[in-house]
């Protein structure tokens, strides 16, 4: 069933309200929730919401923290996350780092004590936003089996990237370095669906296509030995740049959760003025995008994207057909409603 993306907007802020946010932070909570959903990304959006009202109800994270700033060096600098939620922590962050490189051209942060921050994009592309190249990544659970191995010992790990573009739509790159995110194994044991056979591997290291059997296992690294290599940089860099956990000392964030996650994030952000002009930047990224889109498409596709482009495109479309919630997703909107006296009545279908 579809649902609006306002009514949809409007139920999740009272939930996160009713469990401690600040109305403020209850909205960068759903901003990032509902992208996510209109971007295509289901496994981070809107099913996430009762995940993140559990961790705060079980004190794995404060509904009401805010960062701190612990270093400070000018165009680089350091910050607690102080167990807060991510969203909160990342947009801080990231908009610290865009006010930073207005001065400085240039400005990258490491984070701390932080939370799982939901759909990666969400940070970078406020930096696009600006007439800027954005970048994040954070670590998380071990889930990932490396390269060769039958365990799990890397989180998925994601990464961003968002460059502002002229004619076409930003160029993002979101991605986990597992071959999917761990959300869609989650979605699909909610929805009781099966997955692909190179998802994920049982316990004994063989392909499954169960998620549950999945879930017990370990995912697979994106493209082998590269997603192994790039999930276990991130994980240096988030652990032992940062100080965050490393990835086998993050807990499994939403599966019973009774800690906090120490999760590390880097996050930057590149003024293109500083180095080009950004008009120009821009017609050169437009030469470049069109002399791709120029090029013959494969057999059964007819045209080429550019990264971002499906999820541009997606989110137009949720805009003005709403946003796609399955009954078990609406199952867990009644049990919140009822939990938290929140009217399901405020959830309007298309």
């Amino acid at each position: 069933m579809k649902y609006t993306v306002e009514s949809l907007r409007q139920f999740g802020i009272q939930v996160a309200e009713k469990v401690g946010m600040s109305h403020q932070d209850a909205e960068t909570l759903l901003k990032n929730l509902l992208l996510s959903d209109m971007r295509g990304v289901r496994s981070h959006g809107m099913t996430r919401l009762g995940g993140y009202v559990t961790r705060i109800e079980r004190g794995c994270t404060s509904a009401t923290a805010q960062p701190t700033i612990t270093m400070d060096s000018g165009a680089v600098f350091s910050m607690d996350g102080n167990n807060g939620m991510g969203s909160t922590i990342g947009t801080a962050a990231m908009q610290e780092c865009i006010r930073r490189a207005k001065e400085y051209g240039v400005s990258f942060c490491t984070v701390n004590h932080a939370s799982h921050y939901g759909f990666g994009g969400f940070y970078a592309m406020q930096a696009a936003a600006e007439g800027m190249i954005g970048f994040n990544i954070c670590n998380s659970p071990a889930l990932v089996a490396p390269f060769g191995g039958a365990t799990a010992m890397l989180g998925t790990n994601p990464m961003t990237v968002a460059v502002p573009s002229g004619k076409y739509p930003d160029l993002v790159l979101d991605m986990a370095t597992s071959t999917v995110a761990k959300g869609k194994i989650a979605l699909a044991m909610k929805e009781g669906k099966s997955i692909p056979d190179n998802w994920a591997l049982a316990p004994d290291g063989s392909p499954t296509t169960d998620p549950v059997v999945a879930n017990k296992g370990a995912l697979t690294p994106l493209g082998g030995a590269k997603g192994y290599a790039l999930a276990l940089i991130i994980d240096v860099i988030c652990c032992c740049l940062c100080g965050g956990n490393n990835s086998r000392q993050i807990p499994r964030m939403f599966e019973d959760p009774k800690e906090p996650s120490g999760v590390g994030y880097f996050m930057g952000a590149i003024d293109i003025g500083r180095f080009v002009d950004l008009e120009t930047f821009k017609a050169r990224t437009d030469a470049m995008y069109d002399e791709l889109k120029a090029a013959p498409a494969a057999p059964g596709f007819q045209e080429i994207m550019i990264p971002g482009e499906i999820e541009y495109r997606s989110t137009q479309k949720a805009e003005a057909e709403g946003i796609d919630i399955s009954p078990a997703i609406e199952k867990e909107f009644q049990e919140l409603a009822g939990k938290y006296g929140v009217s399901m009545d405020l959830l309007q279908k298309c």
